[in-house]
């Protein structure tokens, strides 16, 4: 009987084994529907949320919603297909690939996956820039509101953000040698915090003042061309507007560039994709609901003079001070670990490079960060990571001083990645994964939608770059 018994015994333990690790030898994955969608709502509850009053007030009430509703549309059902990408050949038991890019590898070729890989990374570039923006005007807010305190509220208090960027950028600098802080899982819980609690206080003052006895503001159709508010808008500025506002809002459902990362979450019982569909239906359903509401309640609060960074309407709240200064405070600690992903990406490529240098003759793993056994090759990647990060937070800097407009650098950044990345790899994928055939009714419903988002893409690319560049005329750059 003894045998026996140390026969299940060693059963058990290969068991619990294998139950510790996926097909492919990773850490067993344990992550279900709920943990996606926190994942995905901590991804859409960024800086971008904060123009989407400014982006309403050019549009207005109802072209506004139907925009909002239909890239909601839009989005859930390219992301459902991309979902059905994650496994290759077969969408439930095929083999895994961990990142969008290698998704767009496996089905589409290597071409197409640089292509893919281009397009994910200028855009968290430009999303460095972007946030670099509002956390300066974040540090400025606060310094006036400070002045205001300390000197009475009749006291000219503007705030150059111009300096404050300077700061950002020399926090930036001391975080970002901190090489493990993208891996750090309080750090993911504390920005789902902060994005909450930012996003909860701009609402909840947005809808105190529209409230207000008296107040009415916002239209079916926006800015009016016309003299308005004592500003004469012209056709042709309303058009850049309303160009630069849709752009923003591609950028505010443009979470498809992290959704496999999401989807690589899920345990594989049952199938990721059937679990992700249910994910992104409840997750844009409220991001939906949440974002008409964030921009309709600020637009009703302040109509045409909605500013382009919401939180910055709020400095009028001086029996509230501190609220807004939290709401400040949290939106430049949601910001600090913003350059890490871009990091990441840089530093994979850099261990491969000088692990290949030291050891020219071993087989690289292609899934994982390398371990350099080498300490002259973990010498380089140290001398490289604390240059490469320094030179980026001080190139990014100097941009965000050079070319401070919010909306225009936000509008140019959907326009850009949300046709390549939310439609074109999306479907493309799926029609040669799926086989739809040429000239059948799916092939042509699915090129009529590339072409229509295209066609959307260039259009806000071009109102984006006239933007920053009418914007560029009243500017002096590197002000401090």
């Amino acid at each position: 009987m003894a045998p026996q018994a140390l026969d299940i015994e060693g059963a058990v333990e290969s068991q619990k084994k294998s139950m510790a690790v996926d097909d492919d030898g990773r850490p067993a994955r344990t992550g279900n529907e709920w943990t996606a969608l926190a994942h995905l709502v901590t991804a859409v509850s960024g800086a971008g949320v904060l123009s989407l009053a400014w982006s309403m007030s050019q549009i207005g009430w109802v072209a506004g919603s139907i925009i909002l509703v239909l890239l909601a549309l839009a989005t859930l059902y390219s992301s459902s297909l991309l979902s059905d990408c994650y496994r290759h050949p077969d969408p439930a038991a095929g083999a895994r690939n961990h990142t969008y890019t290698k998704c767009v590898n496996a089905i589409l070729g290597k071409r197409q996956a640089w292509f893919c890989a281009l397009a994910q990374y200028a855009d968290l570039y430009g999303a460095t820039v972007a946030f670099t923006i509002v956390a300066s005007s974040s540090i400025a807010a606060i310094a006036q509101s400070v002045c205001y305190r300390k000197h009475g509220k009749n006291t000219p208090c503007d705030a150059v953000t111009g300096r404050y960027t300077l700061i950002f950028g020399g926090i930036q600098i001391f975080f970002s040698q901190l090489q493990d802080m993208q891996r750090v899982r309080w750090l993911s819980i504390l920005a789902t915090v902060m994005s909450f609690s930012y996003s909860f206080i701009v609402l909840s003052l947005s809808a105190i003042k529209a409230s207000e006895h008296g107040h009415s503001h916002g239209t079916s159709f926006g800015v009016l061309v016309g003299s308005n508010m004592l500003v004469h808008v012209t056709t042709y500025q309303k058009t850049l507007g309303v160009l630069q506002a849709i752009g923003n809002m591609c950028y505010s459902f443009l979470f498809t560039s992290i959704l496999i990362e999401i989807q690589d979450t899920l345990s594989s019982s049952p199938p990721e994709n059937k679990t992700m569909r249910k994910t992104l239906l409840i997750g844009i359903v409220y991001t939906t609901m949440f974002y008409m509401a964030l921009g309709g309640t600020g637009y009703a609060a302040y109509g045409d003079k909605t500013p382009g960074n919401l939180l910055s309407a709020l400095v009028s709240y001086r029996h509230v001070f501190w609220l807004v200064d939290l709401a400040n405070l949290f939106i430049i600690v949601r910001l600090v670990g913003a350059y890490q992903p871009i990091f990441g990406f840089v530093e994979f490529h850099a261990s491969i490079y000088f692990q290949r240098k030291i050891m020219p003759n071993e087989k690289q793993p292609s899934h994982a960060v390398l371990p350099l056994q080498k300490k002259s090759s973990l010498d380089h990647l140290t001398i490289f990571r604390i240059v490469w990060r320094t030179s980026f937070v001080i190139l990014t800097t100097m941009i965000s001083m050079a070319f401070p407009f919010f909306n225009s650098i936000l509008g140019l950044l959907g326009a850009l990645a949300y046709w390549p990345l939310t439609i074109y790899f999306p479907i493309q994928m799926h029609m040669k994964k799926f086989d739809v055939q040429p000239w059948s009714s799916k092939w042509v419903g699915l090129q009529i939608l590339m072409l229509f988002f295209l066609l959307v893409s260039f259009s806000c690319i071009a109102g984006s770059i006239e933007g920053i560049r009418q914007s560029m005329k009243k500017h002096q750059a590197f002000q401090i």
